[in-house]
């Protein structure tokens, strides 16, 4: 069972790449791949080593902006392809898991653990992966941020 902390969370910027799609028709590696040809770029302006994905809401129905990018300060110029975006404050559900289990992760929570647990989903609020050093080899989790209120 899927064991949530909370936690509320101060806005914050992030900079990198993005894409308008279905989060679950997304071929993550190919997106990731094309952040890593940009890495050398937003590393420099990072406020910390940790990399974020972010699911950005949209008008459309099951399509959100697909965000991978890592920490900035507010302001920072981002170079040209490079997308700067705000992730505002809120209060979150804190899950973790692997990198190997981040799609069942993902789908026990919204199938498992939101129709039960008594918080409803903030849907104009976007949902964030934040993966730390060390989540890649196993020795850190990758920590699951959804928006609720």
């Amino acid at each position: 069972m899927l064991q949530p902390s909370f936690t509320p969370r101060d806005a914050f910027w992030v900079l990198g790449i993005q894409e308008r799609a279905n989060p679950m028709q997304v071929d993550y590696s190919a997106f990731w791949a094309r952040f890593e040809q940009r890495l050398a770029e937003v590393q420099p302006l990072a406020t910390g080593p940790d990399g974020y994905g972010v699911y950005f809401p949209t008008a459309e129905e099951d399509i959100v902006d697909v965000f991978g990018g890592m920490a900035v300060t507010p302001g920072t110029t981002p170079p040209e392809g490079l997308v700067l975006r705000e992730v505002p404050a809120g209060h979150y559900a804190r899950f973790e898991c692997t990198m190997q289990d981040i799609g069942a992760t993902w789908g026990a929570i919204f199938g498992e653990w939101a129709p039960t647990s008594g918080h409803e989903i903030d849907h104009a609020s976007p949902c964030f992966e934040r993966f730390a050093p060390g989540c890649h080899e196993g020795t850190e989790p990758v920590r699951i941020h959804v928006a609720v209120r």
